[in-house]
């Protein structure tokens, strides 16, 4: 018997899409092919356009309050939790794009404002985690919003198409110098040799495979 397909596994194959593409100016034609569903399977799992945004607007909610919970969670070291938070970011930026963004403003304010609500709580997550390790003297002493403020500007300037053009840069190699940039600016010089990022180059080749 064939597996039935979640409706996450939909939004994942749009993803790439939406984030250079208004959803307002698609057809569920369109969405049905970028889907590679037929027209009457996209209707059986999603019954108007309507409910197709609500959808994704949901699964970067639900991801959002998964890195809330990896951020908080006490049994990960201080570094280890700034990984992931530093590829949570990168997803981020990467899939809720500043295009999408307005597109949902415009158009979807109810699902724009669910969603702003949803990356508000995690910047203040972030900004606990962050003062958290400044006070046990893991991280060094910093503007914690200016911090993420950084991170956000940054990593959207990057992927955008004439960033590495302009910079003669790969993208990979600009997010890689990047992360190493913050990991110095954050941990006091004792718990740098403690990092253990040898797959963090793959685990960013990953979020990028998906926009390229």
């Amino acid at each position: 018997m064939r597996k039935a397909v979640s409706v996450d596994t939909y939004v994942e194959k749009i993803k790439p899409i939406i984030r250079r593409t208004r959803f307002s100016q698609l057809k569920v034609d369109d969405l049905a092919k970028y889907m590679d569903i037929s027209k009457a399977t996209l209707y059986k799992h999603f019954p108007s356009k309507d409910d197709i945004i609500e959808q994704v607007v949901n699964y970067y909610i639900d991801y959002s309050k998964k890195a809330d919970t990896e951020v908080k969670d006490d049994s990960l070291s201080f570094w280890d939790r700034f990984q992931k938070t530093f590829l949570q970011t990168l997803m981020c930026v990467t899939f809720i794009s500043d295009l999408f963004l307005q597109d949902l403003k415009e158009f979807y304010p109810r699902h724009f404002e669910k969603l702003t609500v949803a990356l508000q709580n995690r910047n203040k997550s972030l900004q606990t985690f962050f003062e958290s390790g400044m006070e046990q003297q893991i991280f060094n002493r910093f503007n914690a919003v200016l911090f993420m403020v950084q991170d956000d500007a940054v990593l959207r300037r990057f992927i955008e198409p004439s960033f590495s053009i302009q910079y003669d840069i790969t993208l990979k190699q600009a997010i890689m110098d990047f992360y190493n940039m913050k990991l110095y600016q954050l941990l006091k010089p004792e718990y740098l040799k403690m990092i253990d990022d040898s797959d963090m180059e793959t685990k960013i080749v990953n979020i990028l495979q998906a926009i390229s």
